[in-house]
């Protein structure tokens, strides 16, 4: 058996930063940009460690800014694997985690190109 290539020496988080871009918004009075994390049209997270928690209210985005993460990356907003779509999700009503990721810049180091994204839902 072949040893396993080892993608980098560098400590997780790999995703260091996610900051908006607010003239990447249309329209500050439609979802989700009416959330209040967005009420200063400026939003900015950092990544410091390897395991990062969000919590809040129903309703404050984080589903929302986890599905913009996994866009970001390179995901369906729906979970799964690159390149893995287990519906067509092309036609979904709400698209609100892939019109965030439109509008935010990650930075990363390195990016991360393989894995898979997880969704509460997708246990369903």
């Amino acid at each position: 058996m072949a040893p396993r290539k080892q993608l980098t020496r560098l400590k997780a988080p790999y995703l260091k930063r996610i900051l908006l871009e607010p003239v990447r918004v249309e329209d500050w009075e439609q979802y989700p940009w009416n959330l209040p994390i967005f009420a200063s049209r400026a939003f900015e997270f950092e990544f410091t460690t390897p395991i990062t928690i969000i919590v809040g209210e129903n309703g404050t985005g984080k589903s929302t800014l986890l599905e913009a993460i996994g866009a970001l990356a390179g995901y369906d907003e729906a979970g799964g694997g690159k390149g893995y779509r287990p519906v067509d999700h092309s036609a979904a009503i709400d698209k609100s985690g892939t019109a965030l990721a439109n509008a935010l810049r990650g930075h990363w180091l390195p990016k991360v190109t393989a894995g898979w994204f997880f969704r509460a839902e997708s246990f369903y």
